[in-house]
């Protein structure tokens, strides 16, 4: 399923997240700061860049931000700016709000005001975050090269799968599942296993096999 994001902030991190959706995993941005040089920066290959003050409300209103699946609250330092931000995206109605935090007092007051999900940004690579936002199902996501990675997706099936032998998951996607959790219960899958709703199942291989493989698990 398609996915668009909004990116306030463009700091570091900001602008290293907008490439990464963009580059990587090819979702469309929309890119917003208060600083028109920042925001120059990331122009040539975001979907749409604006400079604004995001803790203005009648700016807000002008971007439709409740249209956007995802509105990433990026601010760094400015805790004040980014309470205003969050306070005025949910009262415009914004889906689904995530914020950076980088302690835990912030994550606390950010939770407080509803924020759907809390990135702490000194534990969570960029590359991550990225493909955790794009793939609803993955809850782990650990590069190993440029092309090979290490996720743990959750079968999100109502009934339980075909067996693994049935799936052929290697043949058809080149793809390993090193390991079920179910529950508090860690199994080594044989072939003749099968995902159960609600396991989390993890895979190792590449990148592009990963997601077409996530898009399945449902």
């Amino acid at each position: 399923m398609h996915k668009d994001f909004a990116i306030i902030g463009l700091g570091a991190f900001g602008r290293k997240l907008c490439k990464e959706l963009v580059s990587e995993l090819h979702a469309e941005v929309i890119a917003i700061d208060i600083d028109e040089e920042r925001v120059n920066e990331v122009s040539d290959f975001v979907t749409f860049a604006y400079c604004c003050d995001a803790t203005k409300r009648s700016a807000l209103e002008q971007l439709h931000l409740d249209e956007v699946d995802n509105v990433i609250v990026a601010i760094g330092d400015h805790l004040e700016s980014v309470i205003l931000t969050v306070i005025l995206l949910k009262e415009l109605g914004v889906k689904k709000i995530i914020a950076r935090a980088e302690d835990e007092s912030v994550k606390r007051v950010l939770e407080h005001l509803g924020v759907e999900e809390v990135i702490d940004t000194r534990e969570l690579a960029v590359s991550n975050l990225g493909y955790r936002l794009l793939n609803r199902n993955v809850i782990q996501y650990v590069e190993l090269t440029g092309q090979h990675c290490v996720v743990t997706l959750v079968y999100e099936g109502q009934e339980p799968s075909r067996t693994l032998a049935e799936l052929d998951l290697r043949g058809k996607y080149g793809v390993n599942i090193l390991l079920l959790r179910r529950g508090k219960k860690d199994i080594v899958p044989t072939k003749d296993d099968r995902f159960e709703p609600g396991d989390s199942v993890v895979v190792f291989g590449m990148k592009s096999a990963i997601r077409r493989l996530g898009k399945k698990l449902h």
